[in-house]
C-alpha cells in the first residue's frame, strides 16, 4: 500500500468523551442555492426543518430564528449563516419512522439532513441510491489526533451494529466490514462481542499508513479492487463510523444535530472528544478546552494533514468539523528549487504527479491532462518534500482551474 507513517498523538483523548449541548447560539450556512424555509422570529424545534438544498438541513436546538449574519466557516472562509436563539427547552420534533424499503431509507437520509461525517461532508442518499453488496464502516481515523470516530464506537458500538443489521435487511447487503487500525486492541475488544452473533459483519484490521482512511485505500486493501470514481461503482459503500452512529439516530427519528469532535493538540490546556450541537460556535467551548498553553498557536479545522487553518477561533462547527486542533506556530518554512527527487510522486496515494501540477499550474489543458481531479488533498507531498514546497496548495489551485 502506498502511505507513510505518521506519529498518532491520540492517547489523550482516546476514550474521553464529554458533551456541551447548550450553546447560546447555533448558526447555520447558507449556500447559494439553499432555499430558506424559516423566517426572522419564527420559532423553531429542535429537529424542525430550516434549510432545502437537496437534502434538508434541521434545527439543532428549539428557540427563535433571529437574523443572516457573515460569520467565518470551517475552511476560513466568511459566509452567510442563519442564526438561531436557543431558548434551552429542547421541545423537539422528532418522530420514529418507518422504513422498511430503499426508498424509505434514502428519503429518511434527505429528510435528517445526513452527510457523510469524515470531513467531506458528502451526501449519504447519494451514495446509498445504488446497488450494495459490500458496505465498509470505515473507523480507521488514519490522521494524526484525531479520535472522534473511535470514540464514538466505542461508546454506541451496540447501536452501530443494531443500525447496520436495518441496513442489511433494506438493502439485502452480502457482507459488512468494520475497518480498524491495527494495534487498536481496545476498540477491537469492545467490537467483536457485539457483532459476535451477526455472520455477515466482520472486522479488518488495516496497515497504520496515511491515507489509509482514504476510501480508495480500503477498498484496495480490503476487496482488492479500484475504481474510477465511486466506490458504488463496485458496488461498495464506505461511510464511516460517525455516519453510521448517525444513520442509527435517523432510524430512531432524530436528525443530524449533534456530532463528535476531537479537541486535541498540544497547545489547548484540555484535550477531550466533546459531543456538541451542530452549528455552534467553537469559542463556547472555552470552558471544555480550558484555553491555550503558549500563545503562538496555530489553530485548525480537522487534522494536520487535510485541515483548514483558521485566522480566529470565533468560527462555526458544521458537521463537516471532526476535529480543531492547537498546534505551536511553526517556524515557517522556506521552499528552495525542486531536486526532482520524485517522492512527491512515489508517494502520491491518487498516482499523480504533484511536481509537474505546480510546473504547469497555468495551463489549463496540460492540467487536465495531468488529471489533478484525483488528487485527494491529503497534503503527503508537501510533507514529503525535501525542498518544503507546499504542493498541496499548487494541487488545490489546479483544482480549482480545472473544475
Amino acid at each position: 500500500m502506498i502511505g507513510i507513517r505518521l506519529k498518532a498523538n491520540k492517547k489523550d483523548t482516546k476514550y474521553k468523551l464529554k458533551e456541551f449541548l447548550n450553546p447560546k447560539y447555533v448558526y447555520f450556512k447558507i449556500d447559494e442555492k439553499d432555499k430558506l424555509l424559516v423566517k426572522e422570529n419564527d420559532k423553531v424545534k429542535m429537529g424542525d426543518k430550516i434549510i432545502e438544498r437537496n437534502y434538508f438541513i434541521n434545527s439543532s436546538v428549539s428557540g427563535k430564528v433571529t437574523k443572516i449574519v457573515e460569520l467565518l466557516d470551517s475552511k476560513n472562509n466568511v459566509c452567510k449563516f442563519l442564526e438561531i436563539e436557543n431558548d434551552f427547552k429542547e421541545n423537539h420534533s422528532f418522530k420514529k419512522p418507518i422504513v422498511k424499503t430503499k426508498e424509505d431509507f434514502i428519503e429518511l437520509l434527505k429528510e435528517k439532513g445526513i452527510i457523510g461525517l469524515s470531513g467531506n461532508g458528502f451526501p449519504s442518499y447519494i451514495k446509498y441510491d445504488n446497488e450494495i453488496k459490500t458496505l465498509i464502516v470505515n473507523a480507521v481515523e488514519c490522521e494524526p489526533y484525531i479520535t472522534a470516530d473511535n470514540v464514538v464506537c466505542f461508546k454506541y458500538i451496540n447501536k452501530i451494529v443494531k443500525a447496520l443489521e436495518q441496513i442489511k435487511e433494506i438493502f439485502s447487503i452480502e457482507e459488512i466490514i468494520i475497518a480498524i487500525k491495527i494495534g487498536n486492541r481496545n476498540l477491537l475488544e469492545k467490537i467483536i462481542p457485539a457483532i459476535n452473533s451477526y455472520d455477515f459483519i466482520s472486522v479488518v484490521q488495516v496497515p497504520n499508513l496515511y491515507p489509509m482512511g482514504w476510501e480508495k485505500s480500503l477498498v484496495r486493501y480490503i476487496k482488492h479492487t479500484d475504481y474510477e470514481k465511486l466506490p458504488t461503482e463496485k458496488n461498495i459503500v464506505v461511510s464511516n463510523a460517525s455516519t453510521i452512529y448517525s444513520i442509527s439516530e435517523a432510524l430512531e427519528g432524530k436528525p443530524l444535530i449533534e456530532r463528535v469532535i476531537t479537541i486535541s493538540g498540544e497547545s489547548f490546556k484540555k484535550k477531550i472528544n466533546v459531543k456538541i450541537k451542530i452549528g455552534t460556535l467553537f469559542e463556547e467551548l472555552k470552558d471544555i478546552y480550558k484555553g491555550y498553553k503558549n500563545d503562538d498557536v496555530t489553530l485548525i479545522s480537522g487534522g494536520p494533514m487535510m485541515g483548514y487553518s483558521l485566522s480566529k477561533e470565533s468560527f462555526v462547527l458544521d458537521p463537516s468539523v471532526n476535529a480543531v486542533l492547537a498546534l505551536k506556530k511553526a517556524k515557517e518554512d522556506i521552499a528552495t528549487t525542486c531536486i526532482r527527487c520524485g517522492k512527491c510522486s512515489d508517494h502520491c496515494p491518487a498516482k499523480i504527479c504533484p511536481v509537474l501540477v505546480k510546473d504547469n499550474i497555468n495551463d489549463k489543458e496540460e492540467l487536465k491532462r495531468l488529471d489533478v481531479s484525483r488528487c485527494i488533498e491529503c497534503g503527503i507531498c508537501s510533507f514529503i518534500c525535501p525542498a518544503r514546497i507546499n504542493l498541496r496548495e499548487y494541487l488545490k489551485e489546479a483544482k480549482g482551474k480545472v473544475k
